[in-house]
């Protein structure tokens, strides 16, 4: 390993090795990888690292959008504008995306928009959303919904001459190479009084620390960067930000796939069904058996999901959820 390796991105501490071996026990990226911690703020990193030139081929290879299902995307985001959706967020956990804080008439900038599912959201309440995306294979849903949708990096200047209200990403800055650059790059497209919002996984949760090196958030290659609050709000001070906001939420379906994946690990290079979605076997019509099984399973799975959603926001409320969200405002900005 070199020395950008082992050397921590926020303080520029020595690292040790964390966790010697891991791999992508999701889709069978080749390869093995390391986890460093940082022996002065706790920050921990993934190694070898990525570069960003990587990224355009990793997604759109190994990710899971080739095959977009439109009428799910168009249903789930129309329930944006539900009756009780704030409170249905809440409580299953999902309101860990910073788009939901947006306002109407506002202009957002979502970094990392995926499967265009958070533009989609944004334009339900009347906000003018504009979005940039790594993946390749996610031009075809810009395109269907007539999405401003810039495919390629943050880097590449999009948008030239605009300015946002609010710049959102969710579940991104842990994938960066270089996530000090990022900041850097969007606290110049702020407009006067503008807000970045970033959501991203807590690697000091309590879920984290009982699953060892099986915690799902690891997810190497695809995050390079693991975050504690503290470590991300010192880098965050680095490029002039003051964080306004902080605090973990954990969603539900988080902790199901969590217990899921406590079971054996697929070996280096081979990608698990339990991500892959519906098998041809699943297609097939079950015995009778296994749909009484299926049956039972389901109303348990009723019981524990109630105690799962206590359990989950009482740990958030501690500060040990899953995932953080974090409100930004720069250090100059006196709205």
């Amino acid at each position: 390993m070199n020395k950008e390796d082992t050397t921590c991105i926020v303080c520029g501490s020595s690292t040790a090795v964390f966790i010697d071996r891991i791999w992508d026990d999701r889709y069978g990226f080749p390869g093995m990888f390391s986890i460093l911690q940082c022996k002065s703020c706790g920050q921990m990193v993934t190694t070898p690292r990525l570069k960003e030139i990587d990224l355009p081929g990793l997604y759109s290879q190994y990710y899971p959008r080739r095959n977009i299902n439109f009428d799910s995307l168009e249903r789930e985001s129309s329930l944006v504008a539900k009756k009780y959706a704030r409170f249905k967020r809440w409580l299953t956990g999902t309101d860990n995306q910073g788009h939901y804080l947006a306002k109407p008439g506002q202009r957002v900038l979502d970094i990392g928009s995926g499967s265009c599912l958070s533009l989609l959201e944004l334009r339900q309440i009347g906000v003018e959303p504009f979005g940039v995306e790594a993946d390749p294979n996610v031009a075809v849903i810009a395109q269907r919904y007539g999405l401003n949708v810039h495919i390629g990096s943050i880097h590449n200047n999009p948008f030239p001459g605009q300015v946002f209200d609010l710049i959102t990403l969710n579940q991104v800055i842990e994938h960066v190479p270089d996530p000090a650059a990022l900041l850097r790059v969007v606290r110049d497209r702020l407009a006067p009084g503008g807000r970045i919002v970033l959501s991203f996984p807590n690697v000091s949760s309590w879920q984290r620390r009982l699953s060892g090196s099986r915690w799902i958030n690891w997810h190497v290659p695809y995050h390079q960067h693991h975050f504690n609050q503290r470590s991300f709000a010192l880098l965050a001070r680095q490029q002039g930000y003051e964080v306004v906001i902080a605090r973990s939420i954990t969603p539900n379906l988080w902790t199901l796939l969590q217990l899921r994946a406590m079971g054996r690990a697929p070996d280096e290079g081979v990608a698990s069904e339990s991500w892959q979605g519906q098998t041809a076997s699943d297609s097939e019509r079950p015995s009778f058996t296994h749909r009484l099984k299926n049956a039972l399973l389901r109303r348990l799975s009723t019981v524990a999901g109630g105690l799962l959603v206590v359990l989950n926001r009482i740990v958030d409320r501690l500060g040990a959820g899953d995932s953080l969200l974090v409100v930004l405002k720069k250090t100059t900005d006196r709205y």
